[in-house]
């Protein structure tokens, strides 16, 4: 006797089944418009930073001897 062979079927359809992360997902599906009003922000924060301590560098320090 002689075992048919299965073969698989073409189906039209495909798998998607494929489990991605997260961040993968978020990477993939990124604002460019948004991307780039965070870079906006984020370097008005530092900026803002940066002279909060430079004003204090101007300021003379006094000790009380």
């Amino acid at each position: 006797m002689k075992t048919k062979e299965k073969i698989p079927m073409k189906t039209s359809q495909p798998n998607n089944k494929v489990e991605e992360s997260i961040y993968a997902l978020l990477v993939r599906s990124e604002d460019k418009k948004r991307a780039l009003l965070e870079t906006i922000v984020y370097g008005l924060i530092i900026l803002s930073a940066l002279a909060a301590i430079l004003q204090f560098t101007d300021q003379p320090v006094s000790f009380g001897a």
